[in-house]
């Protein structure tokens, strides 16, 4: 085992494959919903990275930023804040949150 710094963030990468089970998030209504599907793409409209957050909502701390395209594993939880539904995200290991108007199917 190694040990790899992303960022702010530090990572444990591991020599054998790991295989999680993830069951996709039931159907939802609303921007940002994304029905049985959990992979799902970063996206934005203009190129710019995209934040995945600690907790939802805008106003928590930025863990990683995220390029447009990359495979995003949903977790499973949504939670509305604000005018925005909020979806937990795995991005290579990182647990967070990412607004769902930045993710695609």
């Amino acid at each position: 085992m190694k040990f790899i710094k992303i960022g702010t963030v530090v990572a444990l990468s591991l020599s054998t494959a790991l295989l999680v089970n993830i069951a996709p998030i039931s159907a939802q209504s609303g921007p940002g919903s994304f029905g049985n599907v959990s992979t799902v793409y970063a996206c934005s409209r203009d190129g710019d990275t995209i934040n995945i957050r600690a907790r939802a909502g805008q106003q928590h701390r930025v863990l990683f930023k995220v390029k447009p395209g990359r495979s995003i594993v949903l977790v499973g939880t949504t939670r509305v804040v604000g005018e925005y539904t909020w979806q937990k995200v795995n991005y290579n290991g990182v647990i967070g949150w990412i607004r769902g108007d930045f993710l695609c199917n």
